[in-house]
């Protein structure tokens, strides 16, 4: 079975517009149209058994909605994640909802949020997702289509792992995009999880086997 953890979908009334400016701002064509219709597709087409949709709430306003969307697709080959922005004021209920849905995990992506990974302040909201069994899942490293500063490296998700042994935190791109330096003094045989999305081609073969295999 081959289980992609690392996808991106929009409402079919949304994908239109949002595609072509995420494709704009990373200056990156989009493989698809941004709908779960067109991400089947691409899944039957690569032989991808299961795919795990990341949300990312850019705004407060946008948490719940999100959630109720993502929850609302869920079938056999499509398992979603929920989304919290940090600023959300009703994060504690919306936690509650997302587990009581069945929703196993949450996405941050810190730059579009615009936090820093190990913020302090949003230390509680990561707590209660571990009290509740969730995954995390961040971006990390730079956002090609987003300005400097990046706010998760690796020298900062280390922090996080710090104040949470144990939790289940996986680091989207290989631990850190563009922070391959960092992501082996920071990361490498922490208790933290890689994915490998847009990543490979970046680090090339070599680079990417010494990663794998000092993270073990």
């Amino acid at each position: 079975m081959i289980i992609d953890i690392h996808t991106h979908c929009f409402p079919d009334e949304l994908a239109p517009r949002a595609i072509p400016l995420l494709a704009q701002k990373a200056g990156i064509p989009a493989y698809t149209d941004g709908t779960i219709k067109a991400l089947k597709r691409s899944m039957r087409d690569s032989g991808v058994d299961i795919s795990v949709l990341q949300p990312v709430a850019t705004k407060p306003s946008q948490t719940a909605t999100i959630n109720r969307w993502a929850a609302g697709v869920q079938d056999q080959n499509i398992i979603t994640f929920g989304t919290i922005h940090p600023d959300y004021p009703d994060w504690q209920e919306e936690i509650k909802w997302l587990a009581s849905a069945g929703i196993k995990g949450v996405k941050f992506h810190p730059d579009y949020q615009d936090y820093y990974v190990d913020d302090p302040g949003v230390f509680p909201i990561y707590e209660e997702l571990f009290k509740q069994g969730m995954i995390v899942l961040f971006h990390a490293g730079i956002d090609v289509g987003l300005p400097d500063p990046c706010h998760c490296p690796p020298s900062r998700l280390k922090k996080v792992l710090d104040a949470f042994p144990g939790a289940c935190i996986i680091a989207a791109h290989m631990g850190g995009y563009d922070y391959w330096d960092e992501v082996e003094e920071y990361l490498l045989g922490r208790d933290i999880y890689f994915d490998t999305s847009y990543s490979i081609t970046d680090l090339g073969p070599e680079a990417t086997k010494r990663i794998i295999r000092g993270h073990g």
